[in-house]
């Protein structure tokens, strides 16, 4: 794979870098690198970043700090989508994350992530950033989880499943006005430790929304 050029996240800062080189089979838009990852792979049905330690993607509502230096892969959608994956990672320290991403600005932007926890149990959280960014755990998962993403005009809903026979539960639905360029994919981070390596497979995509956005 054509190395990119190595750019370097500078804090409150989102920085983007070349195309990938690769496209995943089932999306068919190119992949943009954001925020420079340790690595990262793309092949026709998966996807791998690494991110650097102390990395993150959060607006803290205190308003004392924003942090956009988690690395991400993300396409332009043409308009409405629904994007789902396998997500998982050897969680070790406490903020790991692999993460579907919606993005547009610093400021406005969602995602729904595997995480471990403070208590260091893996997690699925999801966060909303409008200007400040919230916080909401959901429920514990296991070694893996299946997330996905669903956008029809300004609304979103998020859903997991902890397997692929299980049923989807919805996390979350909200409105994120469109302010910036829709932007969709994933994310990794590790906040707290040395780094993680998010790995994403099972990857599915489709130019429309679900008819009901509270089932998947």
């Amino acid at each position: 794979m054509k190395k990119n050029i190595v750019l370097f996240a500078i804090f409150s800062t989102v920085i983007f870098s070349a195309q990938a080189q690769k496209k995943v089979a089932t999306i068919p838009y190119p992949l943009e690198v954001v925020n420079q990852p340790l690595s990262y792979i793309v092949t026709d049905s998966s996807v791998e970043i690494s991110a650097k330690g102390k990395t993150n993607l959060f607006n803290n509502p205190n308003g004392k700090s924003d942090v956009q230096s988690a690395p991400m892969l993300l396409f332009a959608p043409a308009g409405d989508f629904t994007l789902s994956a396998k997500v998982t990672g050897a969680l070790k320290s406490v903020y790991d994350v692999a993460a579907l991403v919606v993005y547009q600005n610093k400021d406005t932007w969602a995602k729904l992530c595997y995480e471990n926890s403070v208590d260091k149990i893996p997690t699925i959280v999801s966060v909303v950033t409008r200007r400040y960014s919230d916080d909401c755990n959901s429920v514990s998962a296991g070694e893996s989880a299946y997330l996905a993403m669903v956008k029809k005009g300004n609304e979103y809903s998020l859903f997991y499943a902890p397997n692929k026979a299980s049923g989807w539960k919805m996390i979350r639905n909200f409105y994120l006005e469109k302010k910036d360029t829709v932007k969709v994919g994933f994310a990794a981070h590790g906040s707290r430790g040395d780094g993680f390596t998010a790995h994403f497979s099972d990857i599915k995509f489709a130019d429309k929304a679900v008819e009901d956005m509270r089932t998947f």
